[in-house]
């Protein structure tokens, strides 16, 4: 056919890096720090390295740590990653290959393509203001007795109370590799609510971690890593390890009403800052993100029209929540107009506090 011109299409081939682990790409979202490695980041493990370790210094934030675990799968236990083993940090990008094409016949010329509509701008979702420090200690209302892997026996150093940096020995229900972490975590309880609702259980939350170093003398060693607050004795070591997530404001279908049981620790007055757990939890249809009215519990009297006394409730915060079980939630209080005291009630809705 006359008149035959030679035209070259590119193929777009996506290249995957095979030798990386299981599970290297199953995020694709930007993330901090990864512009600062446009051909990727795989991280060869040497003694005492941790994920929390690494995502403190690649991901910003040590709390992040299941975002380098996502990539990286394979791995059984994410809190002990062992020496010689590499760990995707950021994986390499998508490779193009420009491959030439057989020779095509000339196309008519294209006809002007329509204006594309323009794109509505996505609605930005409100964020609950809360650092992934204060976060991860947001802690929970369980109704027995949460269970550890064992306890702090004692510090080398002659110490009542263990803190940062302190090595301690460690009485260990079960075998602990060394380069492990563990959580260490608060009990407190037995715990009756006050109020209506006689609910009874336990609160816990985080107060730091320690890294198992391995044994000396017949005995597990360990160093604190990181501390809230001073730890004690009869705080429980736990396998389980927290870790940090964004909470979007969801304010849920207003007028389901819960009772706050407790604060996290044992202050009397509840406050901005302060987490608190609720008498109800998904099983009624409490989520992530609903946000609810605090309002003083104790009724107060005006005077009425006609002389009689009137009953008022009194708004005296806000709070979000920020962790679910099927019968309580954990909720963060980020606004409060005064102090009050655990027994008063919490009112899904936004309405009331400014």
């Amino acid at each position: 056919m006359k008149g035959r011109a030679s035209v070259v299409s590119f193929l777009t081939v996506l290249v995957m890096c095979l030798a990386l682990p299981v599970g290297a790409f199953a995020q694709e979202k930007s993330i901090e720090g990864a512009a600062s490695y446009p051909e990727g980041l795989v991280h060869t493990v040497v003694e005492g390295d941790t994920l929390w370790d690494l995502s403190a210094e690649y991901l910003g934030s040590p709390w992040k740590w299941p975002e380098l675990w996502e990539r990286n799968r394979f791995l059984t236990n994410p809190h002990y990653i062992y020496p010689g083993v590499q760990i995707v940090i950021f994986p390499p990008p998508a490779k193009e290959y420009a491959l030439p094409a057989a020779e095509a016949p000339a196309a008519a010329p294209p006809a002007p393509a329509a204006a594309a509509p323009a794109k509505e701008a996505a609605p930005i979702t409100a964020m609950l203001d809360i650092t992934p420090s204060e976060y991860v200690r947001a802690g929970e209302f369980r109704k027995e007795m949460p269970k550890g892997v064992g306890r702090i026996l004692f510090s080398v150093e002659p110490k009542v109370a263990f803190s940062e940096g302190d090595r301690v020995i460690l009485q260990a229900d079960k075998d602990l590799p060394a380069g492990q972490l563990l959580g260490v975590y608060r009990v407190r309880g037995p715990i009756t609510a006050p109020g209506d609702r006689h609910v009874t259980g336990f609160a816990t939350y985080l107060v730091g971690l320690v890294q198992v170093k391995g044994k000396e003398n017949g005995e597990v060693v360990a160093v604190v890593r990181n501390s809230f607050e001073d730890m004690s004795r009869e705080d429980q070591l736990r396998e389980e390890i927290p870790s940090y997530a964004p909470v979007p404001l969801s304010p849920g279908a207003p007028g389901l009403a819960a009772g706050v049981i407790s604060g996290q620790w044992e202050n009397e007055e509840l406050a901005a800052g302060n987490f608190i757990f609720l008498d109800r939890g998904s099983a009624d249809g409490i989520a992530v993100g609903n946000v609810f009215r605090l309002l003083d519990g104790m009724d107060r009297t005006s005077g009425g029209p006609y002389g009689g006394n009137t009953r008022v409730r009194v708004d005296v915060g806000q709070a979000v929540v920020v962790r679910v079980s099927p019968e309580f939630s954990t909720a963060y209080i980020n606004k409060s107009l005064q102090s009050f005291p655990a027994g008063i009630t919490a009112i899904r809705g936004t309405d009331g506090v400014r």
